[in-house]
């Protein structure tokens, strides 16, 4: 039986072994396009791989007063402000309970500082150039992260009330807005570097914040803002599961794998618009750091529905920020470059 409520599409087959509910790919699917978008935005402008947890964790990682990291930072919690403004259904209270936000937290702030990567840099900028260390390290936290809500029942302790969904039509007139704005801006740029009437080193800055703004309006706009619905794709305990957000990576890789395959991996391009090079990571090892930390993100992931990104972004909820959570990642990203912390982990 197929019932619709509200923009809600619900299957109750009897004959399958998952009920799927609240199940709304199209939602997904624009938003994760976006978030190629900024992905390949970055990349071909200034050359550099869009990963959150890299980007935002190098703050705390030695890179204090780095004035890129910081106008990224700025960007998503500025998209932020622009999601309340004119997608406020982005943003709902949600009940998480503090040793949830900690615990999680901080497990992903150590699995992604142990694993150099998280949902963006691995599994949208990584995959899309196959990368086999990026694909071992998704498919590790998506199954670590599957295990932990499930045991934990995350999709019933971990809840918010959402607003109803927008029409897909005009979701679709948001996003082009959203999206025509930040090429404009990105033309602008780009174009003062070209002339020569803009230091390359102050584009960088500009062009981040602009990286950062879009990827929080595709974030916002697939529903990765919202911890309860990343649990309820991972917690499967009930014998239910809302796959939706499955669809959001679809969306990335949709727009930034084209890119990467057709046009940098093969050096079509042979540079970026304002950077000398495509500055492209080349460790292609996968060992025991790399897992252990998959594991530990994907458990942290699984425990409180949120990654770096989308915790981020909820910075500007006006339900109130994570701050919990976030202070727990960056305290993960930090001891992750600890010695000790490391063979304690990986032993």
């Amino acid at each position: 039986e197929l019932a619709k409520d509200g923009g809600r599409v619900e299957f109750t087959q009897p004959d399958i072994m998952l009920a799927v509910y609240d199940f709304t790919p199209q939602h997904a699917v624009l938003g994760g396009m976006l978030l190629g978008t900024a992905t390949v935005m970055r990349m071909w402008l200034t050359g550099r791989v869009l990963g959150v947890s890299g980007i935002a964790g190098g703050i705390v990682k030695g890179s204090h007063f780095d004035a890129q990291r910081w106008a990224f930072v700025g960007g998503l919690i500025a998209g932020g402000f622009a999601l309340q403004t004119f997608y406020p259904a982005a943003f709902s209270a949600t009940n998480l309970t503090p040793w949830r936000a900690a615990l999680g937290g901080l497990a992903v702030g150590l699995g992604s500082g142990m694993g150099n990567g998280c949902t963006s840099g691995h599994g949208i900028s990584g995959n899309a150039r196959l990368s086999v260390r990026s694909m071992a390290y998704t498919l590790t936290f998506m199954g670590a992260g599957f295990v932990a809500a499930s045991l934990t029942h995350s999709a019933r302790d971990v809840t918010s009330i959402h607003a109803p969904l927008m029409p897909i039509g005009a979701l679709i007139e948001i996003a082009a807005s959203m999206l025509m704005v930040h090429v404009a801006a990105y033309a602008a740029v780009s174009g003062l570097v070209v002339s020569k009437a803009l230091a390359a080193s102050t584009s960088m800055t500009l062009l981040s914040f602009l990286d950062g703004s879009l990827f929080a309006c595709g974030l916002g706009l697939s529903g990765m803002t919202s911890a309860a619905k990343v649990a309820q794709f991972l917690d499967v305990s009930a014998g239910s599961w809302n796959p939706t957000l499955m669809f959001v990576m679809a969306g990335g890789l949709g727009i930034t794998a084209p890119f990467m395959l057709a046009l940098v991996i093969p050096k079509v391009l042979k540079r970026p618009v304002v950077a000398s090079k495509f500055d492209l990571p080349s460790n292609k090892v996968i060992d025991k750091q790399l897992i252990t930390g998959g594991i530990l993100f994907g458990a942290g992931w699984g425990l409180a529905g949120m990654c770096p990104g989308p915790a981020l972004v909820n910075i500007a909820s006006p339900h109130g920020a994570p701050l919990l959570w976030v202070a727990a990642m960056f305290a993960g990203i930090k001891a992750a470059d600890l010695p000790q912390v490391k063979k304690l982990v990986c032993k």
